[in-house]
């Protein structure tokens, strides 16, 4: 490098620095950008969540209410009932609309869509439960609700937990990745800094170096041929700006 001036050296140096400093900046902003991802899968997990958890709800509470018609005298608890089980159901079709509207994910996605195909089927036991004993028909709701909707309401309280625990493993995969997101982010930064530092540390020294000695060369020959020695040769030792004043 002596045969270059000390200004390409220069702006060598101060070039590969900046270079060192553009790469850290692109690989920053393409694992913020991985992060960011990861965040929002995360976030509509969350979302996921918590609609997966109503929807659950209501299946327990109009599971709760059909149980104690079914297993009730007369009709009377039907009717106290009736408009808060249409209420409710409506509020499992919007959340169940909503829950399919949000999720991205296939494997959410088939795990939703095995929760409406049981939902289709609990609640036509449910409305055959609930019209026999409309009709007066106590027993026949009694011996229904044992053979077939017990087991129907069991069947679709399991396919909701594993929606929620599905969608809370989403939530901690999500999380998982945006952590390992951030830590490589810290990681490669501080890599590429110490990086950065240590060139700039050695271009510096390697630049000062040849500055400095080429100086220090003609200074002893200047004070040699000072002193009355004729003999002294200045050797040229590069073609930059201290080779070219020598």
């Amino acid at each position: 490098m002596s045969d270059l001036k000390i200004s390409t050296r220069l702006q060598l140096g101060f070039g590969t620095v900046i270079l060192l400093f553009i790469l850290l900046a692109a690989v920053t902003a393409l694992r913020v950008e991985k992060a960011a991802a990861a965040t929002e899968r995360m976030e509509r997990s969350a979302a996921l969540v918590q609609l997966a958890s109503y929807w659950q709800g209501h299946v327990r509470q109009n599971s709760a209410r059909s149980l104690a018609v079914a297993f009730s005298e007369g009709g009377t608890l039907l009717a106290f009932f009736k408009d808060q089980m249409a209420d409710t159901t409506k509020q499992t079709s919007e959340t169940q609309k909503a829950f399919l509207e949000t999720v991205q994910d296939p494997a959410s996605r088939q795990r939703a869509d095995r929760v409406g195909e049981v939902r289709k089927s609990w609640l036509a036991v449910r409305d055959e439960v609930n019209s026999l004993k409309a009709a007066g028909e106590s027993e026949g709701a009694r011996d229904l609700v044992q053979k077939k909707f017990a087991p129907a309401t069991d069947e679709y309280i399991r396919v909701t937990q594993q929606l929620v625990d599905g969608e809370v493993e989403s939530v901690r995969a999500a999380q998982a990745e945006v952590k390992a997101a951030f830590r490589q982010i810290y990681i490669m930064g501080a890599v590429l800094f110490v990086i950065a530092i240590v060139l700039a540390s050695l271009l510096s020294w390697h630049l000062s170096r040849s500055i400095s000695g080429g100086l220090a060369h003609a200074s002893r020959i200047a004070e040699r041929i000072g002193a009355g020695d004729l003999t002294a040769t200045l050797e040229v030792r590069g073609r930059d700006e201290i080779g070219l004043l020598v």
